[in-house]
């Protein structure tokens, strides 16, 4: 199984992108002394095609909160707003920042929006936490994206309210 995160909102939201990806050509990338990977050589591909270059494999970690995907028939299954929202990265404390401040900074008053951590194709039913806005901290954002010291990924919701 793969996991899923995604928001849900009752509004359109802000997406955020990796501002570290690059895209260049393929011809760039030979220029640039960039290695192709063993699977696809670049004298196999079109020279004028485009390839996403980072400068560190850490870099393919960043936050990145984007609409819609494949997975929305299993976010259905936890929620019923009409918007969702995949959230895609690799924990760390910064990160997990990013995602409670872009939270606090697009809850809107009168509102909730509800974060989900699943299984793709999992029919488990998860009671979500309820907390506010205010109370919304990173230990909450941890426990749900730190998936080390061996306890591994727990499927978990979260609905925050203003």
């Amino acid at each position: 199984m793969s996991a899923y995160s995604f928001i849900g909102s009752d509004y359109d939201l802000p997406e955020v992108h990796n501002t570290k990806e690059k895209m260049i050509t393929v011809k760039e990338a030979i220029e640039l002394g960039i290695k192709a990977h063993e699977f696809m050589p670049w004298e196999k591909m079109n020279q004028e095609d485009k390839v996403m270059v980072f400068e560190s494999e850490e870099d393919l970690g960043e936050l990145m909160i984007t609409k819609g995907y494949d997975g929305d028939e299993d976010a259905r299954q936890h929620t019923q707003k009409p918007f969702i929202y995949m959230v895609e990265f690799r924990y760390t404390d910064a990160r997990g920042k990013q995602l409670l401040e872009y939270l606090k900074e697009n809850l809107r008053e009168g509102y909730s929006l509800e974060l989900w951590s699943i299984w793709l194709g999992d029919k488990e039913k998860i009671t979500p936490l309820r907390c506010s806005y205010k109370e919304l901290s990173l230990d909450h954002i941890k426990q749900m994206y730190e998936w080390g010291h061996g306890k591994g990924f727990q499927p978990s919701g979260m609905i925050i309210e203003k």
